[in-house]
């Protein structure tokens, strides 16, 4: 039998977690999660995933560690080849933001964005698209990634 990918969630809404969780499960992932940037980096380094799906905004203060953390990855030979998918609502928080993936994606190396809150088909969706691919289209970063 064919062992399912692993997928590691970065993300600190425990609720957000637990329901991709859930759905990414019930498809036979395996997931792990972290609620912290740094402790996904670290176990990232330690188990390898197929996927991280990450999310931008952490903390009371709400800071931007997510884009941080998708840059640590690219700049980290272990790491540069994992693709990402990363989880949003900066817009809906943050509605001045105005960031696009179709305008700004290309200064922030990662393979996939989805909106919160997630839909799981969406998810499913996306999570096959980006395991089928198997590389992060950015493992080359900071040169500019295929298209």
């Amino acid at each position: 039998m064919e062992e399912k990918a692993k997928i590691l969630i970065i993300e600190d809404d425990q609720d957000v977690i637990a329901a991709m969780r859930v759905a990414l499960e019930a498809q036979q992932y395996q997931v792990d999660s972290a609620i912290e940037p740094e402790e996904g980096l670290s176990k990232a380094r330690q188990g390898r995933p197929n996927l991280v799906i990450l999310d931008v905004m952490f903390g009371r203060r709400q800071q931007a560690k997510g884009f941080e953390a998708a840059i640590e990855m690219r700049r980290d030979p272990q790491l540069a080849a994992i693709p990402i998918l990363m989880v949003t609502a900066v817009n809906v928080k943050y509605p001045g933001f105005n960031f696009s993936p179709k305008t700004d994606g290309e200064y922030l190396p990662v393979d996939g964005f989805i909106e919160k809150p997630v839909q799981p088909q969406d998810l499913l969706l996306k999570v096959e698209a980006l395991l089928a691919g198997k590389i992060s289209r950015w493992k080359e970063w900071p040169q500019r990634a295929d298209s």
